[in-house]
């Protein structure tokens, strides 16, 4: 299917390189653009991305492109609000930036049925939710009554969800909300766990009281279900055991270190018997119903149960062992060898467990024999014994070669000779990079020489770290890191296009690999965004002439695409393009009838999600608002900040701005004053943190130790008292 496919990976590179490019470019706040320029820029992306959009739905070969091309303008509107809030200096990562980006997102998912509208809203409306409860920049401290009614709200707002996109054939988003669904619940249950609730009882206890018990209960039922009906899939089994492991493993290892101190490590023996003994029940069980069952579900349902199960006995096991041979032979040299000794043995007893119920305690104690062998290894710092390591697991991986166990063993040898190269040789970055290039090679090799194997497979996502990894290290030679971007881009270009697996994982871990190398190269420094956009605008370019030199002849032709019409289509984009508009017009009209007055002010620099770089912002107005809410007069919701001329003046384009401070702070129903003398800003308190809406000032890329001393924002008033922020200057005092 892929395959006959692949034609189209051009286009999409190409989307996904113009999209980065339009992202990139935007958010390096280049100066020498005029504020109109931009927003025309924009708009004009969210058209020309609507009108390709409709040219490819009247083509009778390449119709699914349009659904494509709406996708682009979806992101490019979202793109649009990000620069309007970086333009006019709104909040950075702001919720209202992701509702706003929602809204039409949702009414494109339900006017044509795309799934990838489904996941983008899905993604927004998370960010819109999170954000609006842990905003940027800001620290909100909640009350257990607040936090609880949240989480709670949340936790049934992710169940309703789930069974949403379940009901509507949408699994894997289904998936989703439900660990967000558990997280929630997980969330609660350990910050109020079993011990605190009993150690200091009181009457809100007993809800949470309640609420552990019908958290245990409901996970009780569920796996009854599970295990009798066998019809859920098998990730809801997945997430349910994985996060109830989290819970478990928490509130027992917590009362027994607050009952009984250092000697942690009895309840981990406890707890890790309890786990193999549970895993080789389970096990038997479902191998006697095996036969009875779909073969699907029992293969997943295997293979779920024992990865969890593994990764829950594995976190024990270390934890477990650990302190207890700390509390043995403290932190001397002894401490060192138990290490070895450990790993020796662990490793040696899971190679005499055969049977297939006990696969549980044969992987936990691979996994956790080779981290003390690795645990043994750094502590004693010296690199003849990684060498040693990287051969012994390199003969393991070649004598297990036909069992799952020579993947282990596989990735402990890459760690060994990555860690022997390091510890042996004082590589300088290039050299650094060079080693990385070297690792990657290697393991494509194995890749293209055992495709359809799980080591092959195995070394093909090794190869991808490594590539990735030696395109993220830093160094000074230009050449060599052009050339291994290159070698990165032409790797998975190659797998994209030729894949030499019909493997789901290697399919995903290509795709991610793609979208890491997107992600870091944005936050990272060493290269502008905005010569970072102009290098994806030319590649971008570059494979559309691939689509259309060689893609359209290599992909499928016939395909179903979900037939949706344009007029409800070009309403949601005509309102997103006055909406762009319209609030660019109303920010232009404060900044050129307000009233302008200087504040004192404090600066940070961090990096916004969309937006670029700008500086966080704390006024001597946030000072004065802490201030009365430690003399306990606290405003709560919206309010007016009242600002008062003083004597000091600052000069500003041949024009004397004064200086204002802080007078007091009033309710939002009292009249907003604005004049010589005296202005109002509009704000809001949220939970005990001043929100003005000129926290954030935009700055071009690399520019923050420009900004460093300005200690004055210039901001304009306007007569209903919303401020927008023009710019920071600096003021000798």
């Amino acid at each position: 299917m892929l395959l006959h496919k692949r034609g189209d990976i051009p286009y999409i590179l190409g989307l996904i390189f113009l999209i980065a490019g339009v992202i990139y470019f935007f958010a390096s706040n280049w100066p020498l653009l005029d504020r109109p320029v931009k927003i025309g820029l924009s708009m004009l992306m969210i058209a020309a991305s609507f009108a390709a959009s409709l040219i490819y739905k009247k083509s009778t070969t390449f119709a699914y492109l349009s659904n494509w091309w709406l996708l682009v303008s979806s992101i490019a509107f979202g793109t649009s609000i990000a620069l309007i809030g970086q333009m006019y200096n709104s909040h950075a990562d702001s919720y209202l930036l992701f509702l706003i980006w929602l809204i039409p997102v949702v009414l494109f998912a339900i006017a044509t049925k795309y799934q990838p509208f489904f996941w983008l809203s899905f993604l927004l409306l998370e960010l819109t939710i999170w954000l609006k409860i842990y905003p940027v920049g800001l620290w909100i401290d909640y009350s257990d009554m607040q936090e609880a009614a949240l989480y709670f709200l949340l936790m049934v707002f992710h169940l309703v969800l789930f069974y949403v996109w379940q009901k509507a054939r949408l699994e894997k988003l289904g998936f989703l909300a439900l660990i967000g669904a558990q997280y929630c619940a997980v969330f609660l249950l350990i910050k109020h766990s079993l011990y605190a609730i009993f150690s200091n009882f009181t009457s809100f206890s007993f809800i949470y009281l309640c609420f552990h018990v019908v958290y245990l209960v409901l996970m009780v039922w569920f796996w009854r279900k599970f295990m009798s009906e066998r019809k859920s899939h098998p990730v809801i089994m997945a997430v349910h055991l994985l996060f109830f492991g989290f819970y478990i493993i928490y509130n027992a290892f917590l009362i027994y270190i607050m009952v009984f101190g250092e000697t942690i490590f009895y309840t981990g023996f406890l707890l890790l018997i309890a786990v193999f003994g549970f895993s080789i029940y389970i096990l038997q069980k479902l191998s006697k119903m095996a036969k009875e069952t779909e073969k699907k579900w029992s293969y997943y349902t295997y293979k779920f149960f024992v990865g969890i199960l593994s990764f829950l006995g594995t976190i024990i096991a270390i934890s477990s062992i650990s302190s207890f041979v700390v509390l043995l032979f403290g932190f001397g040299i002894g401490l060192k060898y138990s290490f070895l000794f450990i790993g020796v043995i662990a490793v040696v007893f899971s190679l005499f467990i055969s049977k297939k119920e006990w696969v549980v305690v044969r992987l936990t104690l691979q996994v956790t024999g080779i981290a003390f062998l690795f645990f043994f290894s750094y502590t004693h710092g010296e690199a003849w014994f990684f060498w040693l390591l990287a051969v012994l697991f390199s003969l393991m991986t070649v004598l297990f070669f036909s069992l799952r166990e020579s993947l282990l063993y596989y990735v402990a040898a890459n760690s060994a000779l990555m860690s022997a190269i390091f510890f042996s040789f004082n590589l300088p970055e290039e050299g650094v990079k060079l080693t990385f290039l070297l690792l990657g090679l290697l393991n494509a090799l194995l890749f293209l020489k055992q495709p359809v194997r799980r080591l092959g497979l195995l070394a093909y996502l090794l190869s991808l770290s490594y590539f990735f990894i030696m395109t993220a290290v830093e160094g000074h030679s230009v050449i060599l890191s052009v050339f291994l971007h290159l070698v990165f881009a032409g790797y998975f270009y190659f797998h994209l296009v030729y894949p030499k697996s019909t493997s789901r994982l290697y399919q995903w871990a290509t795709w991610a690999a793609v979208a890491a190398f997107f992600i870091w190269k944005y936050y990272e420094l060493v290269w502008k965004l905005l010569h970072k956009s102009l290098a994806f605008f030319i590649v971008s370019a570059l494979f559309f002439l691939i689509f259309h030199w060689w893609g359209r002849r290599h992909t499928e032709k016939a395909r179903d695409v979900q037939n949706w019409s344009w007029k409800p289509i070009i309403v949601i984009l005509i309102m997103q393009l006055l909406f762009i508009g319209l609030t660019s017009w109303q920010k232009e009209q404060l900044l050129q009838n307000g009233e302008l007055v200087a504040l004192e002010l404090e600066p940070l620099d961090p990096r916004s999600l969309l937006q670029g770089d700008y500086v966080q912002l704390n006024y001597a107005i946030h000072r004065a608002y802490q201030e009365e809410q430690q003399d306990g007069k606290f405003t709560k919701g919206k309010l007016h900040a009242e600002l008062r001329k003083t004597a000091k003046n600052i000069s500003y384009h041949g024009t004397e701005v004064a200086i204002y401070e802080p007078v007091r702070f009033t309710r939002a129903d009292q009249p907003v004053i604005v004049n010589e003398e005296m202005v109002t800003i509009q704000g809001k308190s949220h939970y005990g943190n001043l929100n003005l809406g000129i926290e954030h000032f935009f700055i071009p890329e690399n520019t923050g130790r420009d900004w460093e001393e300005k200690n004055i924002a210039l901001v304009r008033v306007s007569k209903n008292g919303d401020a927008l922020l023009v710019t920071l200057v600096k003021h000798e005092k």
